[in-house]
């Protein structure tokens, strides 16, 4: 079955790329990405967080009504008293240990998240912070051949990483509408 990674987040009060964000775009292009996922039928994992996990259930429990989203969520002990209810429901929760601050707890989170994940087929970059920057480095050394796709229409890290990568693609880099958009990238690893 193809793998997804998803990273994404909403750059919050203070914290680099804050200023630029447009956080409506962000929140769309990830509903979007998990709509489409959901009628492919297409597995994907992400680092939870708190402003995304939230957006990611609210459309997975549309579409699944009797069974589990085929969506791994992996998380830090670290944030294990901070976690959105929401998570619960996939089940598909991977706590990783608590380091002895939050920086190194994230930092082993994705070690491990990229680790078990080496057979990870593509990346979707949505907005965010500098963690996407740090993101899109390790899954790129950790699974060597993924597909990197930054929507830099979403701005943020996400556009920072587009253009150092020097990707050239319309849609990513123009397109708001994000199911079309997604519909189109993600055809490839369609499962039904």
């Amino acid at each position: 079955m193809n793998k997804i990674f998803l990273s994404a987040s909403i750059p919050s009060w203070g914290r680099e790329y804050y200023e630029e964000s447009n956080p409506l775009l962000i929140r769309e292009a990830v509903v979007a990405f998990t709509r489409v996922c959901m009628e492919y039928n297409i597995e994907f994992y992400f680092g939870g967080h708190p402003a995304i996990s939230p957006l990611v259930y609210q459309i997975a429990k549309n579409y699944l009504v009797d069974k589990k989203a085929p969506i791994r969520i992996y998380q830090s002990a670290w944030f294990k008293e901070m976690t959105p209810a929401e998570i619960k429901y996939f089940g598909n929760i991977v706590w990783t240990p608590k380091c002895e601050n939050a920086g190194s707890s994230v930092q082993l989170m994705r070690y491990q998240m990229f680790e078990e994940n080496k057979d990870t087929c593509c990346a979707v970059f949505i907005g965010g912070m500098n963690g996407i920057i740090d993101e899109a480095e390790k899954i790129t050394s950790l699974c060597p051949g993924v597909k990197i796709l930054p929507i830099a229409s979403t701005g943020c890290a996400s556009a920072k990483v587009y253009e150092d990568m020097g990707i050239h693609d319309s849609d990513m880099k123009n397109n708001t509408i994000y199911l079309k958009v997604f519909r189109k990238l993600l055809e490839p690893y369609k499962q039904i």
